[in-house]
């Protein structure tokens, strides 16, 4: 009788120990999106076990940041001053004994609309010539005011274009300015002026 009954306690106290170690989490939530302007939200974290949460952006506060089993997450995202939409990522993780599971939450948060130029003036000397700029939207633009001068190209975007403003000569004795002013497509309220300024 002890030699079938050893085995079978045996088999029953190895089922035990597997039965303890299994662990997880998972929260109710596992993807959302935000506008530059931030947000809040609320998520419930389903899991057997201690579980802390981090994130690396600083810009995103929880609470709690740290519970036993399941409990709801309070989430706020602060607003996205940056040129590119963020993918933040809120890690989850859960432990048992000294076994853990991680799970996470991807917050996608998109930047403001901008037409940008990190030089957007420069000069040139009287005998004029083609002055470029390198200018940087997240959506397509276009030169809104007459042009004082040729401009190539009158519109473009998304991303990275080189604009170039052909300067004529000066044969004047007086400095002279020319501005042109790009304006993104569906927001004229987001422009930048190219100036060129030209000595006599």
């Amino acid at each position: 009788m002890k030699r079938f009954l050893i085995p079978v306690l045996a088999v029953i106290l190895l089922a035990s120990c597997t039965q303890e170690t299994e662990i997880s989490i998972t929260p109710d939530i596992t993807s959302i999106e935000f506008g530059p302007e931030g947000g809040a939200f609320d998520a419930v974290i389903f899991t057997n076990g201690h579980w802390t949460a981090t994130c690396e952006d600083e810009a995103v506060t929880f609470s709690p940041a740290s519970g036993d089993y399941t409990l709801p997450i309070h989430v706020e995202v602060g607003e996205n001053t940056e040129m590119f939409t963020k993918a933040i990522r809120l890690a989850l993780v859960t432990k048992v004994d000294e076994n853990s599971r991680s799970s996470r939450i991807v917050i996608t948060q998109h930047c403001r609309p901008f037409v940008f130029c990190e030089e957007p003036s420069k000069t040139v000397g009287p005998e004029g010539g083609n002055v470029r700029f390198s200018v940087n939207s997240n959506r397509p633009w276009t030169v809104v005011n007459e042009p004082p001068v040729p401009v190539d190209p009158v519109s473009a975007g998304p991303n990275r274009t080189e604009v170039t403003l052909s300067v004529p000569r000066n044969d004047g004795n007086v400095e002279r300015t020319f501005t042109v002013r790009l304006a993104l497509e569906d927001d004229p309220s987001v422009w930048i002026d190219l100036t060129v300024i030209q000595s006599a």
